[in-house]
């Protein structure tokens, strides 16, 4: 595959630049609860090997924490004059129903004045019992109001000051517990194309739960993988996005399109709540330029610290062949 970027990502005349908005970007929560909501129709699906997976072998260890971590993160996110958060999916760690609202219940979703944007992780779609009983939709559905097309919840868009965030579901439910891979889907590809094509001005920033990338620059594995990563990168970088937010993977890094692994800058949050590695990434956008703080979890003092800056131009990008980036 060899597209052509449509395109090219070029200053905005319309982004003022002493325009300044701020995010919270948080993601991979992997809440849970004693009694989640087991039915016997649980006992032949993927959860059972998911659930041996964190009782035996470790897993569910790393999250221990997670309800004081998510306490600590929804008391402070209010008074960190933010002008909006980004989660970028996995509330839960087996997508039961009562995972799904504990996590918005520890976030306070909807409950202050501060408005979000939310898509699902793998792990919120964990089954297709998962899907259809729409529980991400519900429960974290004051953070997906935005522009859409049609009926469809996903993609949709919200204008935020001088930003556009386009929210994309990328994941399904998979048979075989090993497969962790996710999809955006021909639809949604073409939703989304449309989508793009509506939108005024303004600085674009796509917010997905699967990566481009891992922090070493390599793609993921077949069973980790967004399946239609090349489809993707070609819409979004036809769409004059200018940076993809997303989860997935537990570390926090970033890539710049100087690096010559991405058309545009993308950052990984890492997990809000996995021991040793919890920390969530504010942005401070001032017209195209990006000033990231990662603050970490402080076990001893209870609540987030800061920890380590960086800074993106937004208005680089690597035009006007994806053929480099596509596989």
């Amino acid at each position: 595959m060899n597209a052509t970027v449509s395109k090219p990502m070029q200053e905005n005349p319309l982004i003022e630049p002493e325009t300044s908005v701020r995010l919270a970007h948080f993601s991979d929560l992997h809440f849970t609860q004693k009694k989640p909501g087991w039915r016997a129709s649980d006992l032949f699906s993927k959860r059972v090997p998911a659930w041996i997976n964190m009782r035996l072998f470790g897993r569910g260890y790393r999250f221990r924490h997670a309800t004081k971590v998510l306490e600590a993160l929804a008391a402070e996110l209010p008074l960190r004059n933010l002008n909006h958060l980004v989660f970028s999916g996995d509330a839960t760690a087996l997508g039961f129903e009562a995972e799904v609202q504990g996590a918005a219940r520890l976030l306070r979703v909807g409950e202050t004045g501060l408005g979000g944007l939310a898509v699902p992780g793998n792990h919120d779609y964990f089954t297709n019992k998962s899907i259809s009983g729409g529980a991400f939709e519900r429960f974290f559905g004051p953070w997906q109001v935005g522009k859409r097309l049609d009926n469809q919840v996903y993609p949709f868009a919200q204008k935020v000051g001088h930003l556009w965030l386009i929210g994309v579901n990328s994941c399904t439910s998979n048979r075989w517990p090993w497969d962790a891979s996710g999809e955006v889907g021909p639809d949604q590809l073409e939703r989304l194309k449309q989508l793009l094509a509506q939108l005024g001005p303004g600085l674009r920033i796509l917010v997905t739960h699967y990566p481009v990338l891992r922090a070493n620059r390599r793609r993921e594995p077949r069973i980790r993988a967004l399946r239609d990563l090349d489809r993707m990168l070609e819409v979004a970088a036809n769409g004059n996005i200018r940076l993809w937010l997303h989860g997935h993977r537990h570390d926090r890094f970033h890539h710049r399109p100087e690096e010559g692994s991405v058309p545009f800058p993308v950052v990984c949050a890492g997990s809000a709540t996995q021991s040793g590695r919890w920390s969530y990434v504010e942005y401070t956008l001032t017209g195209t330029l990006l000033h990231g703080l990662r603050r970490v979890f402080d076990r001893t003092l209870g609540q987030f610290v800061d920890k380590e800056m960086f800074d993106i131009n937004l208005s680089e990008s690597k035009t006007p062949s994806l053929g480099e980036f596509v596989g």
